[in-house]
């Protein structure tokens, strides 16, 4: 009996995945075409244009991420238990999804994304500002050949503690840089944030933000952009709250399949490119 509810539970999930699916593709030029215009509606011309910044430049990075290093300590313990396995965790072959909660709550990821290996360093509440302060320690000793980062905390509506778009540039720039100091041939693909229910409110700037990480991967060589708003965003324009948890803001399992197969075929892209 168990057997025969446990098929019919993985049939189920399967014909949900499959419609949602469907939805998704027949939904997709329509999304992409409001995608679009809202980001556009969301461009400026001053803030398209990644503010300089040279990553390389000790005093410019120590005067960056100075104003943040005493409200990075509180995920100082989380991030050494992260790395203590470093040497052991990941081989060669291994993709590395470096980030916030999004990625540390994605248990299916190694189903997911088989048969790719993967490997995760990935706290809750993670924001670019404490990504760029601890991800030496994170991927110190760690090897693996590509690297997908995705942070979407850097704007919640908090005035006091979101990080403008700008900086966030700066930042992820900054952990580019510290990924390629550990492996330097790594390919790097920057996970756009998503239109999440709860933080829909903020999608605007948010949008400005991907602009950014968009920039990023067209100006710096071996580092690419993941777009994803044209699967998360309904015929009006609107996070499609099917594909959310009760918080509605991390994806439920179906979103995670889609997710999944946006960022295999963003890297299976490129390897043909590659090719």
């Amino acid at each position: 009996m168990d057997k025969r509810l446990a098929k019919a539970s993985r049939f189920l999930w399967g014909l949900i995945l499959a419609v949602v699916t469907l939805e998704t593709c027949l939904e997709l030029s329509f999304a992409q075409d409001t995608a679009a215009s809202q980001e556009d509606q969301a461009k400026d011309p001053v803030e398209e244009m990644l503010p300089a910044f040279d990553p390389a430049d000790k005093l410019a990075v120590d005067e960056l991420l100075a104003p943040y290093l005493g409200k990075s300590e509180k995920w100082k313990e989380d991030v050494a238990k992260l790395a203590a396995s470093n040497s052991t965790d990941a081989g060669p072959e291994h993709v590395l999804f470096l980030g916030s909660s999004s990625f540390r709550l994605w248990d299916s990821i190694q189903n997911d994304l088989a048969p790719l290996p993967v490997v995760r360093r990935a706290y809750g509440g993670a924001r670019y500002r404490d990504l760029a302060i601890y991800t030496p320690e994170l991927i110190r000793g760690l090897k693996f050949r590509k690297a997908v980062v995705f942070i979407a905390n850097d704007i919640t509506g908090k005035e006091q503690e979101d990080v403008d778009p700008q900086t966030v540039s700066k930042l992820a720039r900054l952990v580019v840089w510290q990924l390629r100091q550990e492996q330097p041939d790594v390919e790097i693909y920057l996970l756009a944030v998503t239109p999440t229910p709860l933080r829909y409110k903020y999608w605007p700037r948010i949008q400005v933000t991907n602009t950014m990480l968009r920039l990023i991967a067209d100006s710096t060589p071996g580092v690419h952009y993941i777009p994803t708003a044209y699967a998360f965003l309904d015929r009006d324009g609107m996070p499609r709250a099917e594909l959310f948890k009760e918080d509605r803001l991390h994806l439920n399992q179906i979103g995670y399949q889609i997710w999944s197969k946006i960022v295999l075929g963003a890297l299976e892209t490129v390897d043909q490119v590659s090719r």
